[in-house]
């Protein structure tokens, strides 16, 4: 005979220890307060075992663990921890005598004498979880009851049930647009729930509720991230046994939560940049960008952007000739400083050119055959308005009235006409692909480009004279220190901001870039599924103001459906998540022993036993810096007229005889310990000079007696 089925209603409700509270009162409030799961704190990195210590020991104390809000200049009153406990473990059988005994003591001790906060610490604080960096842990916990007399627990097939629980995050019903404060997060009718529904990597937050905000939001939505749930069991005073479902509260996905986009019910989800887009901004587009601030300061304000008068005064002063002892010629170049930056910038082009020529091969193949590589412009649309973009890209205008050559001997001669940005180069005359275009079909036509890129060791530096040897034989310059930055020309609507820099119109031209890739690509077909989803940097925050979250327990009966639907609980108490620099956070006790004797007699007995391998290459990069001292490093950070450029000499890789030689370093811990103190010092003395943190950087305490060598 088939055996009947006898289905109770389920709820979840808090953890049994916190009922009491509850039951006993009259107040509405504290009677609902039985249904919400509980944040338990945890102060100690041993919080599961003190967890089960408690259950099993005393299961009432598990109140005094409840979250409640703090700070680290008035941290708020939690258990002591006792490790003891959770070895040295009484019998089973004694544990109901001895709670007992422990609740008599309570309710004969006097009520504790409560005192007033100081008036430095404030009394209303929000309920903040902090990281595991910060030594706290949370964990939400429930119960999951039958709704008959004695709420008994409710059996769990683990084959065939889910327990798990939601993070919810908490929005204004009406737009409260910054710098307005949000409303407080007690007033839940002010407030509607966002679901957290995953999407590729990240996710999105997707509202969830409707006129019946409670009733809907006790709902699961198609897709919404869970996070395990593991049971607790313990057995209480009466001798019947209970069971709680624990869960980790993820506050380290903290900055994964804030930073996600939000879309309003029944809406779809937020557009996400294309993978190919974001594959140009991160190869193309941000060493472009970069080589900006390494060719140019951010000065003249106002100026257009190819107005060559405009891009001198924005010069990197390193590069003006000297006047005397005390002064720079502003309106000629210093031969040998320009070479050298003009060969650090010419580096990174040359890879710069061969990653845009690699795109537009596997992601724009149909308009680099068929129009960047035969020249032909493609028909009106978006794909011409790219390829525009990409063939008036070049320097500024001005470029061809009067400049400054070098000639063969590097000195300056004043009015000569710089045609082509290569007749600045002695051996590199005669090259006409100053333009982006040209570059990118001579590139493509030189066999071996990359390889010989990557087989490169030294540092390129432009000669005097001829060509320099292993390099590829044609120069191009994406910006340059003397004539400027290769600049796309404004697209349709672009409006400069005429208070911005010089050095950030140029940014947000080069910016503009991606924007006309991305109309060309919306006409393209989809991206390759292989390519790796656009970067979480990407994508647009909802609302970057410290967020409110809520948590929610879910029981689900995939078998049951849909006669039996998931059961969701009631909202814990709102919350917010730290970030790992937050202001209130408590301190975890940190302490690094650094070397107490360090005579030269103590430190000769550390055992070198920490070793660094070092390739050839970089043996040769670090044995240049031999030659320098303290000062040449000082000297070259200081301004006008103390600043002294320095002075490396190419050595090339460490070799033994003609074979490569890398280096193995075996190093003392404790030493190279104090020494990284010494320079964190030095670095933190120099940033005093701007920031003036160093009174609140470091405290310390004398301890009277404490020697590094002991007498003898």
């Amino acid at each position: 005979m088939a055996q009947r089925l006898v289905d109770h209603p389920l709820a979840w409700t808090a953890p049994p220890p916190f009922w009491p509270a509850g039951a006993g009162s009259a107040t509405a409030t504290a009677r609902s307060a039985l249904a919400r799961p509980q944040i338990l704190r945890f102060a100690s990195d041993d919080f599961m075992d003190e967890l089960l210590a408690t259950l099993e020991n005393d299961p009432t104390a598990l109140t005094g663990f409840a979250a409640a809000a703090e700070t680290w200049r008035g941290a708020g009153a939690a258990p002591q921890a006792n490790p003891a406990s959770w070895l040295d473990r009484s019998p089973a059988r004694l544990l109901g005598v001895q709670r007992k005994a422990l609740q008599r003591a309570r309710a004969a001790a006097p009520a504790a004498v409560t005192t007033t906060a100081p008036a430095t610490v404030p009394t209303t604080l929000p309920l903040k979880l902090y990281q595991p960096a910060h030594q706290r842990h949370y964990l939400v916990t429930g119960a999951l009851v039958c709704q008959t007399v004695g709420l008994p627990d409710r059996a769990i097939d683990p084959a065939r049930h889910k327990v798990s629980f939601m993070v919810r995050r908490l929005f204004p019903r009406t737009a409260v647009p910054p710098p307005q404060k949000l409303p407080a997060p007690t007033e839940l009718s002010q407030w509607d729930e966002y679901a957290y529904v995953l999407q590729g990597r990240a996710g999105h937050w997707q509202r969830v509720g409707g006129a019946d905000q409670e009733a809907e939001a006790a709902r699961r939505l198609p897709g919404e991230e869970r996070h395990t749930m593991f049971p607790a069991r313990y057995t209480q005073d009466d001798g019947h046994g209970r069971r709680l479902f624990v869960g980790s509260v993820p506050v380290g996905k903290r900055e994964t939560f804030q930073g996600a986009q939000a879309v309003a019910a029944g809406e779809s989800a937020p557009p996400v940049m294309d993978p190919r887009v974001a594959l140009f901004h991160k190869q193309v587009l941000g060493p472009w960008k970069a080589m900006v601030g390494g060719a140019m300061l951010n000065g003249a304000v106002g100026a257009a952007p190819t107005h060559l008068a405009a891009l001198r005064a924005a010069r990197l002063p390193a590069i003006f000739a000297e006047l005397g002892d005390d002064g720079f010629d502003t309106t000629k170049p210093d031969a040998d400083a320009l070479r050298d930056a003009r060969s650090r910038l010419q580096t990174a082009s040359w890879l710069l050119l061969l990653d845009l020529l690699h795109f537009l091969q596997q992601q724009a193949r149909e308009l680099w055959l068929n129009h960047v590589l035969p020249g032909v412009p493609p028909p009106a649309g978006p794909w011409r308005n790219f390829y525009d973009a990409l063939d008036q890209a070049r320097m500024p205008a001005d470029l061809a009235g009067a400049g400054w050559t070098l000639n063969s001997a590097g000195t300056g001669s004043a009015g000569t006409p710089a045609v082509s940005l290569y007749d600045l180069h002695p051996g590199y005359r005669g090259r006409t692909d100053l333009h982006l275009l040209p570059a990118l079909r001579r590139a493509a036509g030189i066999t071996g480009l990359e390889a010989q890129l990557d087989a490169a060791q030294d540092t390129f530096a432009l000669p005097t004279s001829g060509t320099a040897a292993g390099w590829p034989d044609f120069l191009f310059l994406f910006a340059d220190p003397w004539f400027g930055v290769l600049t796309p020309p404004a697209p349709t609507g672009f409006v400069p901001q005429t208070s911005d820099y010089l050095a950030e119109r140029i940014v947000a031209l080069i910016d503009a870039l991606g924007g006309t890739l991305a109309a060309a690509l919306a006409t393209a077909p989809a991206a390759d599924p292989t390519l790796p989803e656009a970067p979480l940097a990407s994508r647009q925050p909802a609302d970057m103001r410290e967020a409110w979250y809520v948590m929610r327990l879910v029981y689900e009966r995939p078998d049951c459906a849909p006669l039996h639907g998931p059961v969701v609980s009631q909202a814990t108490a709102p919350f917010q998540m730290a970030g790992f620099f937050d202001p209130d956070a408590p301190a975890r006790p940190i302490r690094i022993g650094l070397p107490l004797d360090i005579s030269p007699a103590g430190l000769r007995k550390f055992d070198k036993n920490t070793v660094f391998v070092m390739s050839d290459m970089l043996c040769g990069h670090i044995d240049r810096m031999k030659g320098l001292s303290f000062g040449d490093l000082v000297l070259s950070v200081l301004p006008f007229p103390f600043h002294k450029g320095l002075s490396v000499p190419e050595k090339g890789p460490c070799k033994q005889g003609a074979d490569p030689l890398g280096v193995m370093c075996s190093l003392s811990i404790p030493i190279i310990t104090l020494c990284a103190l010494i320079l964190l010092m030095i670095i933190v003395s120099l940033l005093d000079l701007i920031f003036r943190w160093l009174p609140y950087f470091v405290v310390c305490f004398p301890l009277p007696g404490f020697k590094g060598k002991k007498e003898p």
